[in-house]
């Protein structure tokens, strides 16, 4: 049976974009590699799934409303530039998330949570909310890639308002990652019966 490669993620408004391209052009005068990632592929994955079939979307789907039941819509900050795993090894750019309101975390976790009943691994790794920018190719540069991330670690984007979540296939291609919505399940303030 055929197989399409999937994640669950919150969409990024086009102004937070936008704010995010002028960083990514900023950065961009770093002398180290990087693959940066293309304005229209930047999202807030919650869970990637990795391949599936066809047939595993409605259960996923129930998993997103289950998760989704009684968390109102909320917002989160796009704050601080940071790098993964850390400054010493930087291999991912980002921008991190604040959520106050811990509705982020929940979110997830439900996620996961409900994935995991329907023998989907759970994140072995903490959530740690982020918005890809780029994936350092080379480590040359790397003292003028730390010292101008440092410049970042403070930097305030905006805020994203969350009412929905979106389960999306990804299409890998030489030109990037090519992403169609497949399910969408809005937040809902009461929990209602399932």
């Amino acid at each position: 049976m055929q197989t399409i490669r999937v994640f669950i993620s919150i969409e990024i408004p086009q102004e937070i974009k936008e704010k995010i391209s002028l960083i990514q052009e900023q950065l961009k005068t770093i002398e180290t590699p990087i693959s940066w990632v293309r304005l229209d592929s930047i999202h807030l994955t919650l869970k990637f799934l990795g391949n599936i079939t066809e047939l595993q979307i409605p259960e996923i789907k129930n998993c997103m409303t289950t998760a989704a039941n009684g968390i109102p819509p909320f917002d989160v900050k796009v704050k601080r530039g940071g790098v993964f795993p850390n400054l010493n090894y930087p291999r991912v750019i980002w921008l991190g998330l604040e959520d106050r309101t811990d509705s982020l975390f929940k979110l997830q976790k439900g996620i996961d949570s409900c994935l995991k009943k329907i023998d989907f691994e759970p994140e072995e790794r903490g959530f740690t909310p982020h918005l890809t920018l780029g994936r350092v190719k080379s480590l040359k540069g790397k003292n003028h890639l730390i010292r101008t991330i440092h410049i970042y670690k403070d930097i305030e984007v905006g805020e994203i308002y969350v009412d929905k979540i979106k389960l999306m296939r990804s299409q890998l291609n030489p030109s990037g990652a090519i992403y169609t919505i497949l399910e969408e399940v809005g937040l809902t303030a009461v929990e209602s019966g399932q």
